[in-house]
C-alpha cells in the first residue's frame, strides 16, 4: 500500500482559506478547507447532510477570534473528495486518522454538524486517544433507538423512513432531488424551508446566509448524487458501532425548536452514551442553532492555557 500524500492545493485572499488533498493509500482524495487561525489549535468540522467542507465557513469569523484551526472535511463522494464504493460510518475513522497524520495534527478536537454527528461519534468510539473535545450540534442519532420521527418536518421524515425501510427506492429518490437541487438550488431551497418556523425560516432571508448555503449545497452534490444517495441509507439504518463504545466526553447542542432532527428524538438517543452533557436551548431550530451557538460550542473546545 502506498503511504498517504498530502497535497496543498491553494490559499484564500490574505491566508483567510486554504485547500487541502490528502491522497490516501486506496488511492481516494479527501478534499478539506482550512478556515479561521492557520497556527491555532485544531478543530475538525464535519459537515450535515448533505454539505460540503463549503459550510463551515459560517464557523471561519468564530474560529479565527477563538485562535481555532478549523478543519472542514469533505466525506467521500461529497464536494471533491472520491466516493468510496460500499463505505460504512465506521470506515471514516481510518480516513480522518490519515488525513491528521498528513496535517501533523498529533490530537485535535472535532465537532459534528447534524448529519455528520453519526461520524462524530464513530471517531470518539475509535479514536478517543487522539481527541482533546467532542461536540454535537443538532445532530443525528441512530432512527432505530430514536423511535418516532414524530414532530419531525414531513419531507425529511418521508424520506428518512424510506431509507430505513427501502435503502434502492430512498437512493433513487435522492438522485432524482440532487437533478432537482443542481438544477434549481433556489427554488428547491425554497420548498424544503416552506414548513419550518421561524427561527430556521428567517434564516434565508439573509441573502448572505442564503448563498452560503446555496454555495454548500451545490458543492456537496458536485459529483451528482451518488455520495448522498449512499449516505442517506448509512445513517438511516442501523450503525455500525454502538454508542455505548463512546466512553469519551461529549457535549450535544440542541434547539427545543427544531422541526428537522426534533428534541425528543435527541433526548432519547442521547441517553445511551455514557458521558454525554446536554444543552437544550430555547427558541432555537436546527439551522438557528448552528448560527447562534457553534461559537460557544467551538470556545468550550478550545484548550485551557496552562498558564492561565
Amino acid at each position: 500500500m502506498t503511504v498517504p500524500e498530502f497535497i496543498p492545493v491553494q490559499s484564500g485572499a490574505g491566508g483567510a482559506e486554504t485547500e487541502y488533498r490528502v491522497r490516501l493509500a486506496d488511492g481516494r482524495t479527501l478534499a478539506c478547507l482550512g478556515l479561521g487561525d492557520p497556527v491555532g489549535s485544531p478543530v475538525l468540522y464535519f459537515h450535515g447532510f448533505p454539505g460540503s467542507r463549503l459550510e463551515a465557513r459560517v464557523a471561519a469569523a468564530a474560529a479565527g477570534r477563538l485562535g481555532l484551526r478549523l478543519l472542514a472535511v469533505d466525506r467521500p463522494g461529497f464536494g471533491q473528495s472520491a466516493f468510496q464504493p460500499g463505505r460504512r460510518i465506521g470506515d471514516w475513522p481510518a480516513d480522518v486518522t490519515a488525513l491528521a497524520d498528513e496535517l501533523g495534527l498529533e490530537r485535535f478536537a472535532i465537532v459534528g454538524v447534524s448529519g455528520g454527528a453519526p461520524y462524530a461519534l464513530a471517531c470518539a468510539a475509535s479514536l478517543a486517544d487522539r481527541l482533546t473535545g467532542v461536540a454535537l450540534l443538532c445532530p443525528l442519532g441512530p432512527l432505530a433507538i430514536a423511535g418516532s420521527t414524530a414532530g419531525m418536518v414531513t419531507h425529511d421524515r418521508v424520506l428518512l423512513t424510506l431509507a430505513a425501510r427501502a435503502p434502492p427506492l430512498a437512493r433513487a429518490v435522492a438522485h432524482v432531488l440532487t437533478r432537482w437541487i443542481r438544477r434549481s438550488p433556489d427554488r428547491c431551497l425554497e420548498f424544503l424551508t416552506a414548513g419550518l418556523n421561524s427561527p430556521d425560516r428567517d434564516l434565508f432571508a439573509d441573502p448572505g446566509y442564503r448563498s452560503l448555503m446555496s454555495r454548500s449545497t451545490m458543492e456537496a452534490l458536485r459529483q451528482g448524487g451518488q455520495g448522498a444517495a449512499w449516505e442517506l441509507t448509512l445513517i438511516a439504518r442501523p450503525w455500525d458501532f454502538r454508542l455505548e463504545d463512546v466512553r469519551m466526553r461529549v457535549t450535544l447542542w440542541q434547539g427545543l425548536a427544531d422541526q428537522i432532527l426534533p428534541a425528543a428524538m435527541a433526548r432519547r438517543w442521547a441517553a445511551r452514551l455514557p458521558a454525554c452533557e446536554s444543552r437544550y436551548i430555547p427558541g432555537e431550530g436546527h439551522l438557528s442553532l448552528v448560527v447562534h451557538r457553534l461559537g460557544e460550542a467551538l470556545a468550550e473546545l478550545r484548550p485551557v492555557d496552562p498558564a492561565r
